[in-house]
């Protein structure tokens, strides 16, 4: 059970990388296009049509849909002045708490979710803008990153408590764990020489 459960969160966390891969490229592409706005609106007094609604509902999107990424890498912000001194079988039991409570908001939150998009096809919903934008539509998107999120949360947290029962606190820290200060610069480090890895055959090829 562990094993298949291990599996299916190797497979969550790939969609989780193409999905947050996505988000930045989009995210770009709106940036650009409000700075593309912006200076037609300053220079040349025109304005394209509903670049602020969809640069809206962009962020929306790949903010959902980004969630999955940050709990896999545990980046989500955790306060430990207490947690780094506790034994490790507390620190444990208080990973499990933590998840515990995201899953409990994050359900109550999806739930409402859907009842929002519920909502916009019942009723046949679009924007209050020129671009007549049928809300379901980016809503929808949205709630598909969030209850992507609460999948993995459920998920993240069944194998912290078995993990936590079986008394294997190394697997648990890994998952749900709040990474640590060495954690933290080894990871840093390992970034640095990456992108010294990157830059050196290009160093290399200007020398030439």
């Amino acid at each position: 059970m562990s094993e298949i459960m291990g599996r299916l969160q190797e497979l969550s966390e790939r969609v989780s990388r193409v999905a947050v891969h996505v988000s930045g490229v989009l995210l770009i592409l709106s940036a650009a296009a409000v700075a593309v706005e912006v200076i037609g609106r300053k220079a040349f007094n025109y304005s394209f049509t509903a670049v602020d609604e969809v640069s809206g509902y962009i962020f929306g999107i790949t903010t959902a849909w980004a969630l999955s990424f940050a709990l896999f890498r545990r980046a989500h912000v955790r306060i430990d002045a207490v947690y780094v001194h506790l034994s490790q079988r507390s620190r444990c039991v208080m990973d499990v708490i933590a998840m515990t409570s995201l899953a409990v908001v994050f359900t109550l939150l999806a739930h409402q979710a859907y009842g929002v998009v519920h909502e916009s096809l019942r009723l046949g919903a679009e924007s209050n803008t020129p671009l007549r934008m049928p809300l379901w539509i980016p809503q929808i998107l949205w709630m598909g990153g969030l209850w992507f999120f609460i999948a993995n949360i459920y998920l993240v947290l069944v194998r912290s408590l078995m993990g936590l029962v079986c008394g294997d606190y190394d697997l648990v820290r890994a998952i749900a764990g709040a990474p640590s200060l060495h954690e933290e610069v080894e990871k840093e480090i390992h970034h640095v020489e990456k992108v010294r890895q990157r830059e050196a055959p290009a160093a290399g090829e200007e020398d030439v």
